[in-house]
Order: C-alpha cells, then structure tokens, then sequence
C-alpha cells in the first residue's frame, strides 16, 4: 500500500510541476493587456462601500480585478494609496472595515496570468460611508433576548440598533402569561446606558414571581436602516417574572467640593461624583473677584479627570486667563451627571486665592501640588477637541 500511495503521489506531483511550468511559459510570452476599465462605479454604505465594474476582456483570460484606495486622492507621480485589495474575478465588489463620514477615494484596474495590466485604469471616484445608509441594510432587527430587572422593569436586547416609534413606543410591545393573561406595558424606552442601541427598557405592571411571560414586539418597531420586525419566532422572547423592587432613582446632583489655583492661569474644581459637560465645556465655569464680580476671567478650556477618591471625570481643570492675588468665585452652572440631574446653584460654587504669575516667578515658578503623588502614577491624557474648547480626559492607573 505505501509503494502504491508514493507512486500516486509522485505521478500528481510531476503532473502539477508539468502544468506549472508550462502555465509559467505561456505567461511569460503573454505581453498583451487586458482591456479598459469601463463603468467603474460605487456606492457608500454603512461603514462600507460597494464597488462594480463592467467585464474586461483579454487575449487569453483576466485573472483578477484589484481595488486601490484611501482617503486621499492620487493626482500626482509619487503618490500612493493607503490600502488595496484583490478582488478576485468578479464584477462588484463590497469593501469593509471603512469609517463612517470619511471621505474615499478608488481607483481599479484588471491583471492577466501574465501579470499585464489593464491599458487605461480606472478613473478615481470617491465616497464617503455614512451610517444607516440606504440598502447598506437589509436585514430585519430581531428578539436576541428578554429578562426582568426587577417587578416593573424588563430589559429587551435586540440583534442591532432599534428605534422606537415617535409616538406610543410601548404600544409595539405585548406581554401575556401562560394563561394569556396581558401584562400591561406602561412605558417603553432606550436604555441610556447602552451605547449601541440595541437595549430598550420596558416599565410593566406588577409582575408575579417565578410566572413564566412571553413578549411580542410589533412591526412599528424598526432598526436604523428602516427594516422593520418581521412576525414570526424572531419578534418573540419569554422571560421569568421576578417580585424584585425597582431600584430608587438617583436623584442627587452634583456638587463642588473644592476649588483650588493650580498656578496663575489653571483652577480645579472638585466634586463629589463623575460629571457630565455641556457642548460648550466653557459656558459651565463662570470665574469671578469675590469683591467685584464684574471683573471675570476668561475660561479658555475644561480638562475632566479623577478625584481624590478616584472617580471618573469629578474634577475638572479649568484654564483661565492670567489671575491676580486676589479672591476668585467660580460658580459652576449647567453640570449633569449620568443621571441627569443638574447642579444646584447652591451647591454649584467655590472660593480659591487667585496667583499672579509675578508671584509664580518670584515663588521660584512652582505649580502648587494638589494631587497626592499615590494617585497619579503613570499619568495619561487624550484630548478631543469640543466646542472649540478642549475637554481632556485624566487617567491613571493606582499604586499596589
């Protein structure tokens, strides 16, 4: 059996190095180019771009079609594109992986078995993705899973993104027992939590424990792309009701905590929980002399960082225009926190010594060391630009 098998193998192998290199002469004494590219054209989808082209035709046979793109144009010798990919022998082609709301540019052409390129590529076109694109979605949004939060609430976590109907939302969800008993749905609405929309939150009537419910979604229900729920086994999910009480809402807002200078042109202000900013991070801080409040300083940016406790985003380092020795108020106005709840006035405000840069100078040029050594190893800082004022998140990592 071994003498029979290497024998078979040897014929195979001396059949392919035959087809090989007689594959490899006539490739070499092919120099004739596929034809044009005619009709190279794209449409932008959801993070992706689909790409077609009409046939090409060759002397013996067009081996593939190649994609070269980026996001910026080639107009020039020298001039590369980011990226390329073969597209193998078909006539479109769907590219993936790309951003959203970032402008492409293609250019494509054929190659033969003997390498030859098309004689004329294609002309460069661009586009751009964009999310929920028209036809980039076809698919219809489905039930992935459903479970009580507690006896009011059920969370209902779909295959995709979700949008609810403008108006009734929870009017698209039925709930029943396994009697067929309805259980009222009072409220439906986007888990705000959820970064990529697929979880909406129901508040229901009093659920009994351990009852075994089963959820309907309507077609009312829709994802991005418009596809709404389709009837059948994909708009359904059972879950187990529980006699768990719904959490209390956090309805505490936000407060300062401190303020103190950093050096002549820098405050932090503390507060007791992670905040969030307004679009304009600089209309939150209004910096102001205690003795006169018409005399402000400007606020320049807001950097949002930890605490002394080490929570996210509870300070924030405002920068100022140049301070003076005097005694500053800085009133804190428009601040949330994840909850939503928003500063109160009366707990939004905090007194600091302002400090001249003269005073720096002659103080030996020292910033004042308000953050303790133990909490701010290995320091890092990203910054993205918002409202023309920049927002920089802190982080660190703590000491064992």
């Amino acid at each position: 059996m071994k003498t029979k098998t290497f024998k078979i193998c040897t014929a195979l192998v001396s059949l392919a190095i035959f087809s090989v290199a007689n594959m490899t002469a006539f490739a070499a004494s092919d120099s004739t180019k596929p034809s044009d590219v005619e009709n190279f054209k794209g449409t932008a989808l959801d993070a992706s771009v689909k790409l077609t082209w009409d046939a090409a035709t060759d002397n013996v046979a067009v081996t593939g079609y190649k994609v070269y793109y980026g996001l910026k144009p080639v107009a020039k010798s020298g001039e590369t594109y980011d990226s390329n990919k073969d597209a193998g022998s078909v006539l479109n082609y769907t590219l993936t992986g790309l951003t959203n709301d970032k402008k492409y540019y293609f250019l494509f052409f054929f190659y033969d078995a003997a390498g030859n390129e098309s004689g004329s590529w294609a002309k460069e076109i661009s586009l751009t993705p964009v999310k929920g694109a028209a036809g980039s979605d076809k698919e219809a949004p489905k039930v992935s899973s459903a479970v009580a939060m507690n006896k009011e609430q059920v969370k209902v976590v779909f295959s995709e993104a979700v949008v609810l109907p403008l108006q009734d939302p929870q009017d698209a969800f039925t709930v029943e027992d396994d009697n067929f008993k309805p259980l009222a749905v009072l409220k439906a609405e986007m888990d705000k939590d959820d970064k990529e929309e697929k979880i909406v939150v129901l508040t229901t009537a009093a659920q009994k424990k351990d009852v075994k419910y089963k959820l309907t979604v309507g077609i009312d229900l829709k994802d991005k792309a418009g596809n709404p729920i389709i009837s059948g086994t994909s708009d359904i999910a059972g879950f187990t009701g529980s006699d768990a009480e719904k959490p209390a809402e956090d309805k505490k807002a936000p407060e300062v905590t401190k303020v103190e200078s950093m050096d002549s042109t820098h405050v932090i202000v503390t507060f007791n929980e992670g905040i969030v900013l307004g679009i304009d991070p600089s209309k939150n801080f209004s910096v102001m002399q205690e003795a006169d409040s018409k005399k402000t300083l400007d606020v320049l940016g807001v950097e949002l960082g930890k605490n002394g406790a080490g929570v996210e985003d509870a300070s924030a380092i405002v920068t100022t225009s140049a301070q003076e020795n005097v005694n500053y108020v800085v009133v804190v106005s428009g601040v949330k926190d994840a909850d939503s709840n928003e500063i109160n006035p009366a707990k939004g405000s905090g007194k600091f010594m302002g400090a001249s840069a003269k005073a720096e100078k002659e103080g030996g040029d020292k910033i004042k060391d308000i953050i303790p050594p133990k909490d701010v190893l290995n320091l890092l800082a990203k910054k993205t630009l918002d409202a023309k004022n920049y927002i920089v998140t802190l982080t660190w990592s703590m000491p064992i």
